[in-house]
């Protein structure tokens, strides 16, 4: 009887420590293996260098026959792109991962063409790659890098995964920027999120400026306004102005003495 309750509280401490595994931990500014080689949607082998192609990169992790949070979480990235005011292929890039080492790249085909047949304007087809190998250590060392921890499980011989849901934002250089969780995004912090991880690369006024008066709030995963930043500015600006002010009207004081 006492050998039963301790293999169940073992069993019941197995699940405990499994569960907590799995989630992401976050490892902002650390590089991804960018030399590790994957098989995209057209069975074309590139490295994760030649598809960020220098350029910020969205990333998602899924598998191609996902029965839950996987289809969801595509078909909201495919919307909140065409709604960040950015172009994709030119501003940046998108990837989403398998980490099913039996997903093949007809699968990922399958998957790209029902997501891109939901975009309302054109987006170029090498914008978002949807990538597979059968190389379960590179899918292993990608994911760690980011910190997505995930859990395979078979039952009655169907495969599935216990995985988070998020969004993960690279810069041009591979490198951990920003991440977004959950299965749906608001345009306004993925743009943020992509324009602060372009900061490796030359960025508009526009942007700046965007940057300066929202920030980044690791808490909530959301970009919020910073209102002391611009009351702040106001009240330099004042101050500057009035002390302009009186110089000038000091010199004219002096000049008409003279």
């Amino acid at each position: 009887m006492l050998s039963k309750k301790i293999f169940f509280l073992m069993l019941l401490l197995n699940i405990i420590v499994h569960s907590k595994e799995i989630g992401l931990y976050e490892n902002q500014g650390i590089k991804v293996p960018l030399d590790l080689e994957f098989t995209n949607e057209y069975n074309q082998v590139k490295s994760l260098k030649d598809i960020l192609n220098n350029k910020p990169t969205i990333v998602t992790i899924n598998y191609f026959n996902c029965p839950s949070i996987c289809s969801p979480l595509l078909y909201a990235t495919a919307e909140v792109i065409e709604k960040v005011g950015l172009k994709p292929a030119e501003d940046f890039n998108i990837i989403t991962l398998s980490i099913e080492k039996d997903d093949t790249y007809l699968h990922a085909k399958e998957t790209k063409d029902k997501i891109f047949r939901t975009f309302k304007n054109k987006v170029q087809t090498n914008a978002w790659s949807f990538l597979t190998t059968k190389n379960q250590e590179n899918i292993d060392l990608f994911t760690d890098s980011i910190g997505f921890k995930y859990e395979k499980r078979i039952k009655d011989g169907v495969v599935d995964y216990l995985h988070p849901a998020a969004l993960v934002v690279l810069t041009p250089t591979g490198r951990i920027s920003r991440y977004l969780n959950g299965i749906r995004y608001l345009p306004f912090d993925l743009k943020l999120a992509l324009l602060e991880a372009s900061d490796e690369k030359t960025r508009p006024t526009i942007a700046k400026t965007l940057l300066y008066c929202f920030a980044y709030d690791a808490e909530s995963k959301k970009y919020i306004f910073k209102a002391e930043k611009i009351v702040g500015g106001f009240i330099f600006a004042c101050v500057l102005i009035f002390f302009l002010y009186l110089v000038r009207t000091g010199r004219k004081k002096e000049n008409q003495k003279k």
